[in-house]
Formats: structure tokens, C-alpha cells, sequence
């Protein structure tokens, strides 16, 4: 009876489990239809919505297909069938045909230029884009035709030089006069290229540096004027570059490639414009920052000074190496103060100070001989952040710290050690770190780094300078005395990182101690040296011991 009672009950509860789970499989069920209902009807509500996404997704690719064949019918087509017809009038104007007499082959260039303009001013309101190359294509179509005239011909029709310069320069003067009317940098940057062509065309180097010096001085005008920046950077490329071909004996016209036999005073005219583009900011008098375009027309302007400089001096004025170098050098920071003084920029200020002290050291390093080249390197370093000072630069501060570990390496490699070197040296990390604390407010310093790299100097040069200055039984003894002088700066300025130097001095007495006196000296100086040592070092435990508070206070 029992049994059969059990197993009735567990029937039941089979039973109830299998209800319970057809349960929630109906209740599933239920939600996953009405889920179904709710977006059919959600649908339903908004019929048009996936349609009309499909449809604007449609309309939107199909104008960007018609926006590019635009652009390339509308722009690029012109622009191409406008470069062809111009080399092809090209070929015409300067193609010597047999069977085309001159006059008719110019005659057929100008009236080519003519229908260029006339479509040009015909189509300016219609056709903006189009009106505007051919007026391009027409100017360099004009300058051709004139150009050809006496150049490029064994038969000019214009015998005189002289003549052909002249109306070439006519031309131009006109195509910038109309260019400027229509204020455009583009065709007026075409007209630049072709008067710094007309420099190398002449075939006379006074008469190019003058061009070269009125074209700069044109696209100086157009940037304080227009705030042109792609046209003065393009225009200061133009001039180095043409500067750059003519010293090299202009082979543009044929010339064997060779340095000028004569030097035609061109480094006058090198710092003339070089001068202009180094002022442009300031004839604009705007104080706000171009970014990237400050950095590179400052660096093109430094970099060209410098190359064409070089080339100068290696050509023609190897005896006048320093004196040049020191007129550059003069030149870079003079433009450094005007600008600082009218612009406040502190980059471009600075790089071109950096620029000054690079033909700086190389009138040092040209006027001296080795090792006192070293001495003069590693004090110009004052100045150089003086200067710093002075412009509120750090740009100038972490230039200086790599010129001057890398110069000092150099002499650690080249040269035999110095006292004098290596004691100018010395004073010039210790002024440094100094001087970098008590201004490291106005130089907007936020860490020590810079500072310490110099105090680290120090101690490295001190050690390395003693070792060889002192005789070998001193050097330890030597070595200690710096620590106490470390030690009586730091109570005197009141600077825990002098403390710092001293330690590591005694480390070093001590290392040098065990490892080379033990081996090398004497019994009777070692036994002197230990003591001493060990004295001065117990002397400063106390004393840190006893005023330990006190110093901590003062620092």
C-alpha cells in the first residue's frame, strides 16, 4: 500500500514538471509573436521610411558620380586642353621651322595670344574657371613670344640684347599689373616664375641678382599686402634656386656646369633678400602665428643663407671663412631682435638666433686653432643663453645643451685633454645651471632637467679634468676638495643639489681610492689619503648630523 502511495506521488510530480515546462515554452511563444505583431505594425505605421532611405541613398550616390564627371568635364578637361594648347602655340612661337619665316611664326604667336585673352574676357562671367587659364596660358603664350623675339634664335628678330630685355620686362610688368587687378595668387605666382626665368634667360649675373632681389621684394609686398603665404614660400624657393643655378654657371643656357669664374658681389644681394624674406612678418605687422608656415619659411631662409654662403666661401673667399661666418652670424641675431622686438614670436626668433649661432661656430672654429676653438665653443654657450633670456625661448635652451655635449664629446675625441678646456668648461655648466634657476621663471621652465643635465656636466667634467691636471697621488685628494667646494656652495646658495654633487664626489674619492691607490701608490700616501678622506667624510656625517635641520630650512 505504501508503495503504491510513493509511487503515485511521483507520477504527480513528473506530471507537474512537464506541465511547468510546456508553460514557459507557450510564454516564449507568446512574446516571440507579439514581438513579430509589434514590428509588422511598426512598419506599417511608417510604410514609406525604408523606401525612402533606399531612394536618398540612391539620389546621394548618384550626385557624387555627377560631381566628379563635373569636376573633371567643368575642370579638369579644361585645364588640360589648355596645357596642350599651349605647348602646342609654344611649339609654334619657338620651333625653328624651315619652311615658317620668323616674323611669321611670332606673328601667328601673338595673334594666338590675342584670341586667348579675347576668349578669356569673353567668357569671365560665363565660364570663371576656364576664363582664368587661358588668361594664364595667354600671359605665358605673350612672355614666350616676346621672349623669342631676341632669345633662343640665331636670327633674332631683334638684334639688340639689350632691346629683348627690355620688352621682356615690359611684358612682365604688364601681366603682373592685370594678375594683381584680379588679385590672384595663382596666376601672379605664374608671373613670378617667369620674371626669376628672366634672370637666368638674361645671361648676365648683375642683371639676375637685381631681378632676384625685385621679385623678392614684389612677393614680400603681395604677402604684407594679401597675406599670400604659398606665394612667398614658392617665391623664396625661386630665388635660392635661381641664386643656386647662376652660381654654378648658369646651364640653364648652356654653359659648362662649374662654380662662376667671379664672385659679382652676389653675397650683397644674398642678404638683401634674404633679408626681405626674414622681414615679412614684420612689413605685414601681424602678430598671430602662421604655424607651419612660420617653421618653414624661417628654416628655407636660414638653410638657404647658409648653403649659398658656404658655397661662396669654398669658391671664392677661403682666406675670409671666420669673417664671413661672423657677418652671418651678426645677421641671424639682428633679424632675431626685430622680430622678437616687433613680433614677440618666440620661434621665429629663435630659430633664426639658433641659425646665428651655427655660422657663429663655424667663424669660432675657421678663426682658432685646436684646442682653443674648444675654449671659445664652450663659453659661447653663455651667450647663447643670454639670449634665450632675452627672447623667453626654451627652443634656444635645449638647442644649446645638445651643442654643447656635442661639442664637448668632439673634444673628448679630437683633442688632448686641457686644463684650460676643461676648465672652461666647467665654469660654463656651473654658470649655466645657475643661471637657468635664477631665471627659470621667465624661461616658463617646469622642470629641472635641463639644469641637472648641466650639474651632471659638471661633476663629469671636474673629475675627468682633475684626473688629468693632477698628479696621479693627488688626484683623490684633488677629488675631495671639489666635494667640500660642492658642499660649501650648496651652504652658501642654499641648494640641496650641490649636496648632491658632493656625494657623489666622495663616491667617486672613495671608488678611486680602493680600486687605482691601493695598487699604485705609495704605503706612506696611502695611509695619508685614507686618513684624510676618512676624516673629511666623518666631519661631514657630523656636521650633517647636528645642523641637518637647519639646511633642510634653508634649502
Amino acid at each position: 500500500m505504501t508503495d503504491s502511495k510513493s509511487e503515485s506521488n511521483s507520477e504527480t510530480r513528473q506530471l507537474l514538471d512537464r506541465v511547468r515546462l510546456l508553460e514557459t515554452k507557450v510564454a516564449n511563444l507568446e512574446r516571440t509573436v507579439k514581438y513579430a505583431q509589434n514590428s509588422r505594425d511598426a512598419i506599417r505605421k511608417t510604410p514609406d521610411r525604408g523606401e525612402s532611405y533606399i531612394a536618398e541613398q540612391a539620389r546621394e550616390r548618384h550626385d557624387k558620380q555627377v560631381s566628379l564627371e563635373a569636376a573633371i568635364g567643368q575642370f579638369w578637361l579644361a585645364r588640360i586642353g589648355a596645357i596642350v594648347l599651349l605647348v602646342g602655340v609654344a611649339f609654334l612661337i619657338t620651333y625653328p621651322f624651315a619652311m615658317i619665316p620668323r616674323i611669321l611664326a611670332s606673328f601667328f604667336g601673338f595673334i594666338a595670344v590675342t584670341g586667348m585673352f579675347a576668349l578669356s574676357y569673353y567668357w569671365r562671367n560665363t565660364f570663371a574657371y576656364l576664363s582664368q587659364i587661358l588668361l594664364g596660358g595667354g600671359f605665358v603664350l605673350l612672355y614666350l613670344a616676346t621672349l623669342r623675339l631676341h632669345f633662343f634664335s640665331t636670327s633674332p628678330l631683334v638684334s639688340s640684347k639689350l632691346t629683348g630685355i627690355i620688352l621682356t620686362l615690359f611684358v612682365l610688368t604688364i601681366s603682373f599689373y592685370f594678375t594683381l587687378k584680379r588679385k590672384s595668387e595663382g596666376l601672379t605666382s605664374v608671373i613670378l616664375t617667369l620674371s626669376f626665368a628672366t634672370a637666368l634667360f638674361s645671361d648676365s649675373m648683375q642683371f639676375a641678382l637685381i631681378v632676384i632681389v625685385l621679385s623678392s621684394a614684389l612677393s614680400v609686398y603681395l604677402f604684407a599686402r594679401f597675406n599670400w603665404r604659398a606665394l612667398l614660400v614658392y617665391s623664396l624657393i625661386l630665388a635660392y634656386s635661381t641664386h643656386l643655378i647662376w652660381l654654378f654657371n648658369n646651364p640653364v643656357m648652356g654653359h659648362p656646369f662649374q662654380a662662376i669664374e667671379a664672385h659679382h658681389y652676389n653675397l650683397i644681394y644674398l642678404f638683401t633678400y634674404a633679408a626681405l624674406f626674414s622681414l615679412a612678418r614684420v612689413f605685414r605687422k601681424d602678430n598671430s602665428s602662421m604655424g607651419f608656415t612660420d617653421t618653414l619659411l624661417t628654416f628655407l631662409n636660414g638653410l638657404g643663407i647658409l648653403v649659398l654662403g658656404m658655397i661662396n666661401i669654398i669658391t671664392f673667399f677661403k682666406s675670409q671663412v671666420s669673417l664671413i661666418s661672423f657677418y652671418a652670424s651678426l645677421f641671424f641675431l639682428l633679424i632675431a631682435v626685430v622680430n622678437w622686438h616687433f613680433l614677440k614670436n618666440k620661434y621665429i626668433t629663435s630659430y633664426y638666433a639658433c641659425f646665428g649661432y651655427v655660422a657663429l661656430s663655424i667663424a669660432i672654429f675657421s678663426r682658432f686653432s685646436s684646442p682653443d676653438y674648444f675654449i671659445w665653443l664652450g663659453l659661447q654657450s653663455l651667450l647663447v643663453i643670454s639670449t634665450a633670456i632675452w627672447f623667453h625661448s626654451r627652443i634656444i635652451i635645449v638647442a644649446n645643451i645638445f651643442i654643447y655635449i656635442g661639442i664637448y664629446f668632439a673634444y673628448l675625441f679630437q683633442a688632448p685633454s686641457n686644463n684650460f678646456v676643461n676648465l672652461s668648461y666647467a665654469i660654463t655648466a656651473l654658470a649655466s645651471a645657475r643661471i637657468l634657476n635664477w631665471k627659470k621663471e621667465r624661461l616658463e621652465l617646469k622642470t629641472d632637467f635641463i639644469r641637472n643635465v648641466y650639474l651632471f656636466c659638471t661633476f663629469v667634467i671636474v673629475l675627468y679634468g682633475l684626473f688629468h691636471a693632477i698628479p696621479p697621488k693627488y688626484i683623490s685628494l684633488s677629488w675631495l676638495g671639489a666635494a667640500l667646494f660642492y658642499f660649501g656652495m650648496s651652504l652658501l646658495l642654499h641648494n640641496i643639489k650641490y649636496r648632491y654633487l658632493a656625494i657623489l664626489t666622495i663616491f667617486a674619492t672613495v671608488i678611486h681610492i680602493f680600486l687605482i691607490d691601493t695598487t699604485r701608490l705609495s704605503a706612506g700616501i696611502r695611509i695619508i689619503i685614507f686618513i684624510a678622506v676618512g676624516v673629511v667624510i666623518l666631519l661631514l656625517s657630523l656636521f650633517y648630523s647636528k645642523y641637518r635641520k637647519k639646511i633642510l630650512s634653508l634649502d
